[in-house]
């Protein structure tokens, strides 16, 4: 199992912000470790699907910034087929030096990254 708490806020025209926030629980796909399972939520009864395209661990032998590219797909009783990818690392701005490596790893689900 693994656990996400998600944040997130939209501005709205009059310039407040709309925020929500969901904790949602994945389990690891026994046949693609890569992929992470959300389904049967009762909210919106949305599914997550969530693949690890890359990451590398903490005090990797590279000494590449620890990080985890996420590639998601998903549905809901709103929108089917809604997706996109997010980077998930502990600094506070993307490394530069992460970019090469993730414009890479994006054309693995054909995804542009920029």
């Amino acid at each position: 199992k693994f656990f996400g708490k998600l944040n997130w806020r939209i501005e709205e025209p009059d310039g407040e912000f709309f925020t929500r926030d969901a904790v949602q629980e994945f389990y690891q796909d026994p046949e693609n470790p890569a992929h992470m399972i959300n389904h049967d939520n009762e909210y919106l009864h949305y599914q997550d699907d969530w693949y690890i395209v890359d990451y590398a661990a903490d005090d990797n032998k590279e000494g590449t910034p620890p990080f985890a590219f996420v590639y998601y797909r998903g549905e809901n009783d709103a929108w089917i087929g809604y997706g996109g990818a997010v980077v998930y690392t502990r600094d506070a701005k993307l490394p530069e030096s992460l970019l090469p490596r993730l414009r890479e790893a994006a054309k693995k689900v054909n995804f542009d990254f920029d």
